[in-house]
C-alpha cells in the first residue's frame, strides 16, 4: 500500500512540476509579446518616410495609423490577460505544491527503508495520511497529469497500480 501511495505522490509531484513549467512559459510568451509590440509602437515615429504613391499601395494593416491603433490594442489585451491569468502566481503555486509532494514522498521512502516497530510504523503511516489529506489540492491539466504518470512509469520502480489488492473472482 505504501508503494502505491508513493507512486501516486511521485506522479502528482511531477504533474505539478510540469504544470509550473507550463505557466512559466505562458508568462514569458505573453510578457515578451507585449514588450516587443510596445517597443515597436514606441519607435514607430522613426519608421522611414514613404513616398505618397508607395504609401497608397501599402495594405491597410501596414499603414501607421491602423498599425499603431491595432498594436496598442493587442498590447492592452496581452497586459490584461497577464493580469487576469496571473501565470507567474500559478507557476509558483504549482512549484510549491510539487515541493510539498516531494517532501511527502521522502517521508514515505523513510518509512519504507527504516525498521520501526509495528506501532511506530502505523503511527508514521497515519501522519503521512494526515499530511496528504491536508495538502493543497490544486488541479493540473490532464496533459501534465498524464506526463507525470508516464514519467513515473518510465522509472520501472513501482508495482502496477493497486497491485497489492488481491483479485476477487465473482
Amino acid at each position: 500500500m505504501l508503494l502505491d501511495w508513493m507512486r501516486k505522490v511521485h506522479q502528482l509531484e511531477y504533474a505539478h512540476r510540469f504544470e509550473s513549467i507550463k505557466w512559466v512559459k505562458v508568462h514569458r510568451w505573453i510578457g515578451y509579446g507585449a514588450f516587443v509590440l510596445s517597443t515597436i509602437i514606441a519607435f514607430s515615429f522613426r519608421f522611414p518616410e514613404v513616398e505618397v504613391e508607395t504609401y497608397k499601395k501599402l495594405p491597410f494593416f501596414l499603414k501607421q495609423n491602423f498599425f499603431i491603433a491595432f498594436s496598442s490594442t493587442i498590447v492592452a489585451l496581452l497586459t490584461g490577460l497577464q493580469t487576469f491569468l496571473k501565470p507567474n502566481e500559478k507557476a509558483e503555486q504549482h512549484k510549491n505544491t510539487g515541493s510539498n509532494y516531494e517532501r511527502l514522498r521522502h517521508r514515505i521512502e523513510f518509512i519504507l527503508t527504516t525498521k520501526f516497530s509495528v506501532t511506530e510504523t502505523k503511527s508514521r503511516i497515519e501522519l503521512v495520511k494526515e499530511e496528504w489529506e491536508n495538502l493543497d489540492a490544486i488541479n493540473t491539466s490532464d496533459k501534465n497529469f498524464k506526463k507525470g504518470k508516464n514519467k513515473i512509469k518510465s522509472f520501472g520502480k513501482y508495482p502496477k497500480e493497486l497491485d497489492f489488492l488481491p483479485d476477487i473472482k465473482l
